[in-house]
């Protein structure tokens, strides 16, 4: 029988090394390179990763954080297909053009950026498909289209055995694509159920020929569909993806006519703009998730004192001197963090959120 660990340590004092396959990052980084550019809107882009070793990885509704020359941080995307229906060794995205912002007017070049050379991390997030088999009902708005057509492709693909409603907000016709490609999804969808697509324009000119819905996405969807009996809020799964105020809206109508907060599912497209996440120490129950799927090295750091008042006066845990067997607290740095809340979402404590969330799961800043 093999000696113990500690008893093969030449030191008596001295512990092994951990084994690093016992706590392995969930988030891999994967050079890739810009195989395609293409304007899908005014304002939004396709964008085709090759990208060997990340492309069948993870599963359809997750993301990804891109990073490209001259940027000097990286971005959260959602994938745009499924995986299993990807081009081998590509991924992608649906990119829209935000005034100001560093990686899509890096993108705005097109063409010029093609052979260029990109990193990857992820896949990240846990929105997708849930087992049921009840309706679907899925919110869409935006670049939001990414994260839900790769779901529905997925859907489609498997035959799930359901049906589906599909509403996307845009503000005008122009705003509108995917068009073709949703139909191909409905030509393929289960034989016995049906995904039905309704896209809803919020201003659509009176004057044009449009005879589609008008309106607010989410407003629209409670009028028409849940108001006259069409669905049963108890009865639906729903998927939200997008910007804040649409999902806010849309879970507020949905939690009004009865559906639990369990059958609801987002993801929330922020930028850089978005406040960051804090962290609850007192609620952390020290797992370790969100140090495990943070894509950026500096976003989440152990520190022995956290800053007072917020900005960056923290002091770094430095092992045997400032902390004894664990950190003292997380922390999360402002100027390192990306908004991909990834973090958010895998802290099982709940000990994780926003600083804008109307009800606050975490502790303010406080000095340590």
């Amino acid at each position: 029988m093999a000696a113990p660990a500690l008893e093969r340590c030449r030191d008596p004092l001295a512990l092994p090394r951990p084994d690093p396959r016992i706590r392995t990052p969930r988030v891999g980084a994967y050079a890739g390179r810009v195989r395609r550019v293409r304007s899908l809107t005014h304002d939004t882009y396709e964008l085709v990763v090759a990208c060997d070793g990340a492309a069948a990885a993870g599963h359809a509704g997750q993301f990804w954080t891109l990073r490209v020359p001259g940027v000097a941080r990286p971005r959260p995307y959602s994938a745009a297909r499924a995986p299993e229906a990807e081009h081998p060794g590509e991924l992608t995205f649906f990119i829209r053009l935000v005034p100001g912002g560093e990686l899509s007017t890096w993108l705005a070049a097109g063409e010029e950026r093609v052979g260029a050379e990109v990193t990857l991390s992820g896949p990240l997030g846990r929105f997708g498909l849930d087992p049921s088999r009840d309706d679907m009902v899925c919110i869409a708005g935006g670049s939001g289209m990414s994260a839900a057509f790769a779901v529905l492709e997925h859907a489609a693909r498997a035959q799930a055995a359901r049906n589906c409603y599909f509403f996307y907000g845009a503000r005008t016709r122009r705003d509108l694509y995917q068009r073709a490609e949703i139909a191909a999804l409905q030509r393929r969808w289960h034989p016995d159920y049906a995904l039905k697509f309704v896209p809803v324009l919020s201003e659509e000119p009176e004057a044009s020929d449009w005879d589609g819905a008008r309106g607010l996405v989410t407003d629209h969807f409670r009028r028409h569909y849940l108001d006259t009996g069409q669905l049963d809020a108890g009865r639906i799964k729903a998927y939200f993806c997008g910007p804040p105020p649409m999902i806010d809206a849309g879970i507020s109508v949905l939690r009004d006519a009865g559906l639990p907060a369990a059958s609801i599912y987002y993801d929330r497209f922020e930028d850089a703009r978005s406040p960051a996440p804090v962290i609850d120490n007192a609620a952390c129950v020290l797992c370790d998730e969100c140090l495990l799927v943070k894509p950026v090295e500096g976003c989440i750091v152990a520190v022995a004192r956290l800053p007072a008042g917020g900005g960056a006066d923290y002091r770094p845990v430095e092992p045997a001197a400032t902390a004894g067997l664990y950190y003292s607290a997380l922390y999360i740095d402002e100027r390192e963090c990306i908004r991909c809340y990834a973090c958010v979402e895998s802290c099982p404590a709940q000990a994780i959120a926003p600083q804008n969330e109307p009800t606050p799961r975490t502790l303010a800043r406080v000095a340590g």
